[in-house]
């Protein structure tokens, strides 16, 4: 028996001696495999686990104004970044409560993932700092650069915003991208076991900032400008609105706004139909506001003077099928009555005697029809139809501004052809920037004849009375059009209310287009978007270092304060002995002001004074008559 427990235990050694050469000689092969054959991709594989490399953003190039002024600059935030594979699955919870975000979501970024990926970005300083006190393996802290639009909502629509990737997406970002936009950096970093970054990085590239661009546009006149837009739009309950501010002698733009608009600096809270620039994009038939390029085409004709005298048909006028009305009906005016009181049938009767080739070449040789090259993105080139597809109707129609399409820019850039002799001027933005140069498309008398006719559309006589800020005198036009309906016609009670013009009148220092839609206090042009361009000019024009002619404002002025009715103002403020004034009222608010005064009134027409006679404060003994001019 002992013979035989002697040899089981041998055995058993031997067993076991063996098994432990077995396992010495795989380790002695295993240990020659990844000396000798495998060291070189596992010295890459360790190299890799240790060093990691990032790319790093470069900061986009600041957008400034005139001035210098900061209008978009970038800041570092920072971003949270992880390396998926490396975050230990029993850390995910916490780093999700630390993030703000559901864990099963961030579990599906990380969970059975290799590599890099963004787990939130441009966050809070102090969200950061709570994520990386966790000190979870694998986990970073990125610092990427923020776009930052000081102005906000002012300069929304201008210069549109930056994605999180840092690329322009709208407005001038996007159209300027290409210069703004920086050359990213890669950085190489070293790594603890843990995952930690340690210090001392190498730079394999570093980054590139991108160039910085200036603007003509000026910060407070875009400031300016856009509250004033804002303050009307609302006081008149329309829809929206824009408005362009340019200097006519070299097109420099130095505001454009719109209404509504967005905040940049938060863009992803607004719908993608909110961030286009209006003022560019979207057209309008201007209406009456092109009559004066209709004088002009007159004027160029030979067939006019200034002296030639129209018959207006007393306010009914019938071109082939279709009739023409004029809202204040009148008998024979002269080419600047025709202007001054805005008659449809004098502007209709003008074009269809020079004929479709002689309007066409002035409203094309002025900028319709085409796109202004001012380089933001969405431009659109407005509509001029051929002149051979004019008819008699479209002939007569378009010469007071219907079947044409104009951009609200585009309308500046027209009324800088009259405010700087003839010569046409291309807008621009951006200094450093190639722009054709100026081109003259209209004799110069002419543009000064049209001009001076302009004032006398902007004086108590004329429909823009409401544009003249103290001080000032201003050449300007109205226009009320119909929106058209989409279908061939027009919509009913949708009406676009135009001003554009020019200030001071003998040396125009600025134009500036305001266009205001769907307004409903009042449809008229003369009562809704003068205003406005008068408190832009009453506030710009000192800013510029130009003061008003006289330290006291003129009765004119008087006039128009009373008469901007939509501030609240029920009349009562004429003295006695004075005609009130009536713009905007109700034939009913008339009649009982009127005959508290002891004054007749003769009418004509329903819905709202748009027109009255004598002006406003003009002085008249108890037992006159006042004359008013109604339109619905």
């Amino acid at each position: 028996m002992s013979g035989s427990k002697e040899i089981y235990v041998r055995r058993r050694l031997e067993v076991i001696v063996g098994l432990i050469s077995i396992g010495f000689l795989i380790l002695v092969i295993r240990a020659v495999d990844l000396q000798w054959y495998q060291a070189d991709k596992l010295q890459q594989r360790a190299e890799k686990q240790r060093q990691r490399q990032f790319a790093v953003a470069a900061p986009r190039g600041a957008i400034k104004d005139a001035r210098g002024r900061m209008l978009a600059e970038s800041i570092e935030v920072p971003s949270i970044s992880a390396i998926a594979d490396e975050v230990p699955s029993d850390r995910v919870g916490d780093l999700a409560k630390a993030i703000g975000m559901d864990s099963a979501r961030l579990k599906r970024k990380l969970v059975g993932q290799h590599g890099f990926t963004w787990l939130a970005r441009q966050v809070d300083p102090a969200k950061a700092k709570r994520v990386m006190a966790l000190q979870i393996p694998g986990v970073r802290q990125e610092m990427e650069w923020r776009r930052y639009h000081p102005l906000g909502p002012e300069t929304g629509h201008l210069l549109g915003f930056v994605g999180v990737d840092g690329h322009g997406l709208e407005g001038l970002e996007y159209s300027l991208d290409h210069r703004l936009s920086g050359r990213q950096g890669r950085e190489l970093v070293i790594r603890d076991a843990r995952g930690h970054a340690l210090p001392g990085g190498v730079w394999l590239q570093k980054p590139r900032p991108g160039k910085a661009a200036q603007l003509y546009v000026d910060a407070t006149i875009q400031s300016l400008a856009y509250a004033a837009l804002v303050e009307g739009v609302k006081r008149q309950g329309a829809k929206g609105g824009s408005i362009v501010v340019m200097r006519p002698r070299d097109g420099a733009v130095l505001a454009m706004a719109n209404w509504p608009s967005y905040n940049p600096n938060n863009f992803g809270k607004f719908k993608p139909s909110e961030w286009r620039n209006r003022a560019v994009t979207d057209m309008l038939e201007p209406g009456s506001a092109l009559k004066p390029f209709t004088i002009a085409a007159a004027l160029e004709s030979g067939h006019w003077r200034t002296s030639s005298r129209v018959f207006c048909e007393k306010g009914r006028f019938r071109v082939a099928d279709y009739v023409i009305h004029d809202d204040h009906p009148e008998g024979w005016l002269n080419l600047t009555g025709i202007l001054a009181k805005s008659s449809n049938i004098g502007a209709a009767k003008l074009a269809t005697d020079i004929g479709p080739k002689a309007m066409y070449r002035m409203f094309s040789a002025v900028g319709l029809g085409r796109k202004t090259g001012i380089g933001l993105s969405g431009e659109s080139p407005g509509m001029l139809l051929p002149s051979n597809r004019w008819g008699p109707v479209e002939t007569a129609t378009i010469a007071f501004g219907q079947g044409v399409a104009v951009t609200p820019l585009q309308l500046a850039t027209a009324f800088c052809v009259l405010a700087n002799g003839g010569m046409r001027v291309h807008p621009k933005l951006v200094k450093g920037a190639s722009v054709r140069p100026p081109k003259r498309v209209m004799p110069e008398y002419i543009a000064d004849t049209v001009r001076r006719m302009l004032e006398k559309a902007a004086s108590p006589d004329g429909t823009g009375a409401l544009a003249v800020p103290a001080g000032y005198p201003v050449a300007g036009k109205t226009g009320t059009a119909q929106k058209p309906d989409g279908h061939g016609g027009y919509a009913k009670g949708q009406f676009t209310a135009v001003f554009a013009g020019m200030v001071p009148a003998d040396h125009p220092r600025l134009v500036i287009a305001v266009t205001v839609d769907r307004p409903q206090k009042s449809i008229y042009g003369g009562v809704v978007a003068a205003p406005i361009f008068r408190n832009v000019a009453s506030a710009v024009l000192p800013y510029l270092g130009l003061p008003p002619e006289d330290s006291q404002p003129s009765p004119a002025w008087h006039a128009l304060q009373v008469a901007d009715h939509v501030s609240g103002s029920d009349g009562s403020a004429a003295p006695a002995g004075t005609v009130p004034t009536l713009f905007g009222k109700s034939l009913r608010e008339v009649r009982n002001m009127l005959a508290s005064r002891g004054y007749q009134l003769h009418v004509h027409g329903s819905g709202w004074v748009a027109k009255q006679s004598p002006s406003p404060l003009s002085k008249m003994p108890e037992g006159g008559a006042v004359e008013v001019w109604l339109d619905d």
